[in-house]
């Protein structure tokens, strides 16, 4: 397992919180309700560490979305909430009551426009820190358990992830998602040596 500092940890969680905010004005304008979205926990685990965090909670699903990333880092980003409350998104954006398996390709479309923004403003902080480009794949909707999703991907249970909590707060209700990033040896590496340098600088 990749141990990173709090010194490093409090800047990455900085720099993604800024772009979290820039996120929320987005989604505020689109459920026409404020939106306040946060990062209070950053970690590096094992692919299969992080998938077991799902399956040994009281979760039995997970519903999400992911995308491909590649440039100054090669990857894959997942955005995952608990399935009742992707069904709760849902009906804030569509006013609709439907089971997760029967999400029609509009509502499936609409998980995947607010997982393309918080999946945009992770990537993003991600680019900063690097000083690069980073370009991401069209967002598709994901849904199984956590072992599940994350073998959507290829790769192995030894791959390294960064792993965040994101709280999704709503005026009418919370709800606490996550948001992961796989990414490849070199990438991860480069991404810590980066990161190790800017705050040298400060």
């Amino acid at each position: 397992m990749l141990e990173i500092s709090e010194l490093q940890r409090d800047y990455i969680t900085e720099i993604l919180n800024i772009s979290m905010g820039s996120a929320a004005s987005v989604l505020s304008e689109m459920v026409s309700e404020e939106v306040a979205l946060s990062v209070p926990e950053v970690d590096f685990l094992p692919r299969s560490i992080a998938a077991g965090k799902f399956d040994q909670s009281n979760v039995s699903k997970m519903s999400g979305v992911t995308q491909s990333i590649s440039g100054a880092v090669y990857g894959d980003a997942l955005l995952m909430f608990p399935e009742e409350k992707t069904l709760s998104i849902v009906r804030i954006l569509l006013g609709e009551t439907v089971p997760v398996e029967s999400l029609t390709e509009m509502e499936q479309e609409a998980m995947c426009e607010i997982g393309n923004i918080i999946l945009n403003a992770v990537v993003s902080s991600i680019a900063d820190i690097l000083k690069k480009e980073i370009m991401s794949s069209l967002p598709r909707f994901i849904h199984g358990t956590g072992n599940e999703v994350f073998s959507v991907e290829s790769g192995n249970n030894d791959d390294l992830v960064m792993f965040l909590k994101v709280d999704f707060g709503l005026e009418s209700q919370s709800i606490n998602g996550y948001v992961t990033l796989i990414l490849n040896v070199d990438s991860l590496q480069g991404f810590i040596a980066q990161l190790d340098e800017q705050i040298n600088a400060i």
